[in-house]
């Protein structure tokens, strides 16, 4: 690796960190593609697996108090993990196209129609969207680590308040990476080089998160929504572009 990769790679998983701190997405959004213009794709939606780990791991204890939030998304988290171990054993052989396109028109449809889709969070229509989101999202998860277009979205239309809401992605996300994690060990994927790679990808991803954590504490509310837009938006993009162009 030359030093220019390793620079691209450090400054790559630096402003993953800041975003992940701030909103809870964007490490595998904006990490994977970096990690897989070197390691390739498969090896880097593995590498990624550790980082994202350790730090949902640090945003759920940091809102451990507002965790009663979560007992209402039972059937999301349950499909969430039933469509990462879907999208584990799909990794090699999914239809990159076609699920590109289904994510792209429910993202679409989330961030122009959400609230009147969804309605109250409580009534029968998002209690029936909830396990469809959860299992999508989990399929996306399984295969490519990135699923903040799916349960981002979803959240977002829901109008979480900027505390609740990076708590609970980053619980859903947490509860994810640990059955990717347990996944991608059972089927052989993770190998010493990998790991090791995942770990030392770690120290400057935990270093921009904590002051994206610092950053998120001085966003009101609108300015809140406004940065998860974007990222949703780049999301998507990115997502089509490594699927039709790259």
């Amino acid at each position: 690796m030359g030093s220019i990769q390793l620079l691209t790679l450090i400054a790559g998983l630096g402003i993953a960190g800041l975003a992940k701190g701030a909103t809870a997405m964007g490490l595998p959004l904006i990490a994977t593609p970096i990690l897989a213009s070197v390691f390739g794709p498969r090896q880097a939606v593995v590498i990624i697996t550790i980082p994202i780990f350790v730090a949902n791991t640090i945003l759920v204890l940091q809102s451990w108090r507002v965790l009663g939030y979560l007992r209402s998304l039972g059937p999301l988290v349950a499909a969430n993990a039933a469509g990462t171990v879907v999208g584990a054993l799909l990794l090699a052989g999914l239809d990159q196209r076609t699920f590109a396109i289904l994510i792209t028109a429910m993202v679409a449809l989330f961030l122009l129609r959400g609230d009147r889709l969804i309605g109250d969070p409580s009534a029968r229509r998002a209690r029936l969207l909830t396990p469809l989101v959860g299992f999508v999202g989990g399929v996306m998860q399984g295969t490519t680590s990135i699923s903040s277009p799916v349960i981002g979205s979803f959240f977002h239309a829901m109008r979480l308040p900027p505390r609740e809401y990076v708590l609970t992605l980053a619980a859903v996300f947490q509860l994810s990476s640990t059955v990717q994690l347990i996944s991608y060990t059972a089927l052989g994927l993770f190998t010493p080089e990998l790991v090791t790679l995942g770990v030392v990808a770690c120290v400057p991803m935990l270093l921009a998160l904590m002051a994206g954590i610092a950053i998120r504490g001085r966003l009101d509310q609108v300015r809140f929504r406004q940065v998860i837009v974007l990222l949703l938006v780049a999301s998507v993009a990115n997502l089509l572009w490594r699927t039709f162009v790259s």
